[in-house]
């Protein structure tokens, strides 16, 4: 296969790969917004499921839940923000911490050829 050919199977590899961790951390959102809107309605969140949050919201929207809509709303974005923002926090986190200098034990005396070059003596 000529290197045109391994461009174009490289780039479909690539976005197979971004649209998996996409579709994952959408579901991860859903469990997420599932498990705070069953701890904001007073429920074991642990028995949410992936697929609480949705079946509450078309609960919802059939007038099942007629005053729980702030609450389906607010886990939704809430679940959203954690799933999406938590690995970027923590991604930037260790690259913020790379690379810096050490905050305590890095201070010496300088030596003589130090003092010297700057004039100092």
């Amino acid at each position: 296969m000529e290197k045109r050919g391994w461009h174009h199977v490289y780039m479909a590899a690539k976005t197979l790969a971004i649209l998996g961790v996409l579709g994952a951390v959408l579901l991860a959102a859903l469990w997420l917004a599932s498990f705070f809107l069953y701890a904001s309605l007073r429920v074991n969140p642990l028995h949410a499921g992936i697929w609480g949050w949705l079946d509450a919201a078309r609960a919802w929207h059939d007038g099942g839940l007629a005053k729980e809509g702030r609450r389906l709303a607010g886990s939704a974005i809430f679940g959203l923000l954690v799933a999406f923002g938590g690995p970027g926090l923590g991604l930037s986190a260790l690259r913020s911490r790379s690379g810096h200098r050490r905050l305590y034990g890095s201070a010496r005396f300088a030596s003589d050829a130090e003092i010297r070059a700057a004039g100092l003596l």
